[in-house]
């Protein structure tokens, strides 16, 4: 019997060593689960609605809107320009082409412009020396003179060509109270046209057109109404 008994305590120390042993494998290969602290749910930016409706508002109508503030509407509206004065056909067209090749939206458009020129003279004298000493006596008066070495008028003083009535008459008095007589040749001046008329054009197509017209001071940039 006691041997019998002996026998039984060393297995059932045999045994629990075993289940021991199990338990502590079992441990090792099990997998923690941790619960995540409840939080926000994550939303995606195209479930967004106020940011899907404000990126059309931005690009149809330049709307920007910050986050805690209100919304500031920045409307680019079109406007339309017009481009010259262009005086040389060649010109013209290849500023035209270089405007068209930049996008932008195009015509031209041609006018004439001029009016009355007054050439003031006074009639040839009899020698050149004379004309000489008159022409110093007119410059130490302030008077734009010289002498004219054409065969029609060879020999006069030319008093220059100025483009108002009243001005002419002006400097005829002028003459006249030196002791001198002044005539004056009425000629009409005509000038050709040409103007570029740049349509739909919005804050970037300006900033583009005075980059184009940098280089070039005698084209000037009119804001013009829109057809």
């Amino acid at each position: 019997m006691p041997l019998v008994f002996g026998l039984l305590v060393v297995l059932n120390a045999v045994f629990l060593a075993w289940q021991f042993f199990e338990q502590q494998n079992r441990g090792q290969n099990s997998v923690v689960i941790v619960d995540q602290p409840e939080g926000k749910a994550i939303q995606l930016l195209a479930e967004r609605p106020d940011l899907t409706q404000g990126g059309a508002e931005v690009e149809a109508s330049g709307v920007v809107e910050e986050e805690g503030h209100s919304k500031i509407k920045l409307q680019d509206t079109a406007a339309c320009y017009r481009i010259g004065p262009l005086l040389d056909p060649d010109m013209a067209r290849q500023v035209r082409s270089i405007f068209e090749k930049g996008g932008f939206d195009v015509a031209m458009t041609s006018s004439s412009t001029g009016g009355a020129k007054y050439l003031l003279y006074i009639p040839p004298v009899s020698t050149t020396e004379k004309a000489e000493s008159i022409v110093k006596e007119l410059q130490k008066q302030g008077i734009d003179a010289s002498v004219i070495t054409e065969s029609s008028l060879a020999n006069g003083i030319s008093l220059g060509t100025v483009g108002d009535f009243d001005q002419a008459e002006s400097i005829k008095a002028q003459v006249a109270a030196l002791g001198y007589r002044a005539d004056s040749k009425t000629t009409l001046a005509t000038r050709q046209e040409q103007w570029l008329i740049v349509s739909n054009v919005y804050s970037a197509g300006k900033t583009q057109i005075d980059r184009l017209l940098a280089g070039s001071p005698q084209l000037h940039k009119e804001k013009t109404a829109c057809n």
